[in-house]
């Protein structure tokens, strides 16, 4: 008996360590795709791809080495040569820069130039594995350092805009001491964990919590990071910065309250817009494009960020 007990427990516990590291590929695994992006614009947009890359003049490449070595590849759209102002934008999770595209229409009249990129295991970038946004604000902060050394901006003419994953990545690298002149974060996650297990309880069922810390453990193992660093909740109370939060209380993919736990450690010159509009995940700015672009617009004037102002004459048609 006793040794049947033993053999059942090293069959449970071999079936346990295997499940943990198989849904530990699903958190490391990205499978990003320009196809994804697609896929976006024909189910959601309301558009194509043509369509809306038409919006920007054609952008030169450019690649950066990340802190750990990894490359990481982007685009840089002259907007105008006399731009006061850059734009960075950082997407979501399994998408490539291109599905940034939609938040160009909500800032178009800021008159900035932009940057867009794929993050690391994403696009065209290299490494093996996403970090939930440890090394991601790193590599934003790198791509901030190209951009103000090779074109000339200063941080303070500089605004991050993410989604999602980018989002959470944007608010993490807030906490540098080095500020840029705002934040605009879409949808963003309080911590890697809640991202993740949030959404696979409602995939699986509440049994998934059983196995979450074995499946952590194989993330940061393989990853070589503490996915405890990855908390945007954490690293709010740090920012310095205005930050611009917006996030559908209608979101089935992340729950708005995590946006909402966020505000709660921002400063007083941020704000948070939780939408009651009906859309799903990241969808406002595609379908109240308007409103969002309204609403950034009183941000950036409420707190004088005078190098994002552009075209007021075009803000006060679109408003009335």
């Amino acid at each position: 008996m006793k040794r049947l007990l033993i053999i059942i427990f090293i069959l449970f516990l071999a079936c346990y360590i295997g499940l943990s590291y198989a849904l530990s590929n699903r958190i490391l695994e990205t499978n990003s795709s320009f196809q994804k992006t697609l896929d976006d614009i024909e189910n959601w947009w309301n558009s194509s791809y043509e369509e809306m890359i038409a919006l920007l003049p054609p952008p030169t490449d450019f690649e950066v080495e990340a802190i750990d070595g990894v490359i990481i590849k982007g685009k840089y759209f002259e907007v105008s040569d006399s731009a006061q102002c850059l734009f960075i934008f950082a997407h979501g999770w399994a998408r490539s820069w291109e599905n940034m595209l939609k938040y160009y229409p909500v800032v178009d009249d800021c008159n900035c130039n932009v940057i867009m990129y794929d993050h690391r295991a994403h696009g065209t970038s290299g490494g093996d594995y996403p970090t939930g946004g440890i090394l991601e604000s790193k590599d934003l902060l790198k791509v901030t350092e190209w951009a103000s050394t090779k074109k000339n901006y200063s941080w303070d003419q500089i605004a991050w805009v993410g989604s999602s994953w980018g989002a959470g990545a944007s608010l993490i690298a807030g906490a540098d001491d080095r500020n840029v002149a705002f934040i605009f974060a879409d949808s963003p996650y309080q911590d890697w964990y809640s991202a993740i297990f949030e959404r696979a309880v409602e995939d699986y069922g509440s049994w998934i919590n059983g196995v979450a810390p074995a499946v952590m453990l194989w993330v940061d193992l393989r990853a070589n990071i503490n996915y405890k660093d990855a908390s945007p909740l954490e690293k709010a109370k740090m920012i310095q910065e205005p930050v611009f939060l917006i996030h559908s209380k209608s979101d089935p993919q992340t729950n708005s309250q995590q946006s909402a736990n966020i505000a709660e450690n921002l400063n007083d010159s941020s704000i948070f817009h939780h939408t009651e509009w009906g859309n799903v995940h990241v969808m406002d700015v595609i379908s109240n494009k308007v409103e969002v672009k309204n609403l950034l617009n009183q941000f950036i004037d409420r707190n004088n960020i005078s190098a994002f102002k552009g075209d007021t004459t075009l803000r006060e048609v679109i408003i009335e």
